[in-house]
């Protein structure tokens, strides 16, 4: 049985800060770039796109950290996820005319969503950790 070294159970702030970045570049940077190149058009593409990353992104840029990461990192994309959700909000809420946030019909269904994306980040950070125990040298 494997045993498990003290600094393994911490989180690596490290890793929340880099899985963080890799989120705003590699998640929410294309899904902006898609939506403002098809504004104004039904483009079935453009809207498969959207649907698709929205949900795989999450997937894979978690799976990507984990597995690139040192040491084992499952909670950490987690945890950018969730704050990247919440920095989204707060951000779309101050910038975007006409998107309040009310706290009485908003929140439990932000809630929601952040618990989605915790979910399926820990999928994908789980699954890169396993691709790294497969793949990786030692």
């Amino acid at each position: 049985m494997d045993e498990q070294s003290p600094e393994s159970n911490k989180l690596q702030w490290k890793w929340i800060a880099i899985t963080f970045v890799m989120y705003l570049v590699f998640y929410l940077l294309p899904l902006a770039a898609v939506a403002y190149l098809t504004r104004g058009t039904e483009s079935a593409v453009g809207n498969y796109f959207i649907g698709t990353w929205m949900f795989g992104g999450l997937i894979i840029v978690a799976a990507v950290a984990a597995y690139v990461s040192t040491g084992i990192t499952i909670f950490e994309p987690a945890i950018a996820s969730g704050t990247m959700i919440v920095l989204w909000v707060m951000m779309f809420s101050l910038f975007v005319p006409y998107a309040r946030f009310d706290i009485m019909r908003d929140a439990l269904p932000t809630l929601g969503i952040i618990a989605i994306v915790f979910i399926l980040s820990l999928i994908g950070a789980w699954l890169g950790e396993r691709a790294q125990k497969i793949w990786k040298p030692k």
